[in-house]
């Protein structure tokens, strides 16, 4: 109890980056504060403070340390669940496309996970909790870190900017006067929803940031579109190649395997699930159709079937067929 005591005490007494004090100026703080300690037990929670918390630092002056303490990471208030919650979150995106802009928060995720070392220092509960996947994740497309700020900071000013952009199969490329408008984190790449000069009034563009060489701010203005909403049909029709303009009836058999897992996560907030004579169960609930509708429904492979819409059903027959074709060749 001694010792904990000590501790917050010194870390309350820690000044800041602009003012650091050597271990015998931090010990005649402590000695001030009524604390019986000797130099050497309080050089001792110096470095054990360091170990614990990213927030206190050193650096050798004039053949000594100096400490302080980051005053804006020790303001920070946050329970050991908040902690656990932060890691979680910044290690599943570190995962899928940021991790350069995680890097760029290591001070808050490394006093979180200090957070999660217990009480003492050979504990460390930050092992117990790990971000992962039961799908197979492509390695995130490089972003360069200089062309994600000067996008992230237009989108803050509302302005535009000039980009070099090299298109899927081109051979060189291209000068882009575009409107940055928002920007999507989707499976391992980001995306940028923009419009640019030359696109056809009304269409809102999706550009994945691994394909842009270069961009710079510039002077030229490329009005937004009215009523922007990242979230609008028109806007998720190129970010997530979104298929219809209103979520369509769609009705599924699926297995008795398949069915145990949506009785649990479900397809949609309006899935109805009931049994069919043949132990297998019908599915209804309405969806947008999408890249990803038809993604998911090829990955559950023989337990599923599409009854409606028509439209969809055919589509995964053919491809069921094409598939059938490519195994039959052997």
């Amino acid at each position: 109890m001694e010792q904990l005591y000590r501790h917050d005490l010194i870390l309350r007494l820690l000044p800041g980056k602009d003012n650091p004090l050597n271990s015998q100026a931090i010990h005649q703080r402590v000695i001030n504060q009524g604390i019986e300690a000797d130099i050497r037990t309080v050089q001792r929670d110096l470095k054990e403070l360091s170990q614990k918390y990213p927030h206190v630092r050193s650096r050798k002056e004039n053949k000594a340390n100096v400490w302080w303490a980051e005053k804006s990471l020790s303001r920070l208030s946050m329970l050991p669940t908040d902690a656990m919650n932060l890691v979680m979150i910044m290690d599943h995106a570190a995962r899928f496309g940021m991790a350069s802009q995680v890097d760029k928060l290591a001070p808050i995720r490394e006093y979180a996970r200090s957070l999660l070392k217990g009480k003492h220092l050979d504990q460390d509960y930050s092992g117990k909790v790990i971000s992962n996947t039961r799908f197979v994740t492509l390695e995130a497309g490089a972003v360069k870190p200089e062309v994600l700020e000067v996008l992230q900071q237009a989108l803050l000013d509302e302005s535009s900017v000039e980009v070099s952009y090299l298109k899927r199969g081109a051979s060189a490329p291209k000068s882009l006067l575009l409107r940055p408008l928002g920007l999507s984190y989707q499976d391992s790449n980001i995306y940028l929803s923009c419009v640019f000069r030359g696109l056809p009034p009304g269409n809102i563009a999706a550009l994945p940031l691994h394909r842009f060489i270069s961009a710079r701010t510039t002077f030229e203005d490329l009005p937004a579109p009215p009523d922007y909403d990242i979230n609008s049909v028109a806007a998720q029709r190129s970010l997530v190649n979104l298929k219809s303009d209103q979520p369509v009836r769609l009705k599924l058999r699926v297995s008795p395997t398949l069915c145990e897992r949506l009785q649990e996560n479900a397809l949609a907030a309006d899935q109805h699930l009931h049994a069919d004579a043949d132990g297998w169960w019908r599915l209804s609930a309405n969806l947008y159709l999408s890249q990803g509708l038809e993604l998911w429904l090829l990955g559950q492979g023989e337990h599923v079937e599409v009854l409606e819409p028509a439209s969809l059903r055919e589509q995964m027959r053919a491809i069921a067929l094409s598939m059938v074709r490519l195994y039959d060749k052997g």
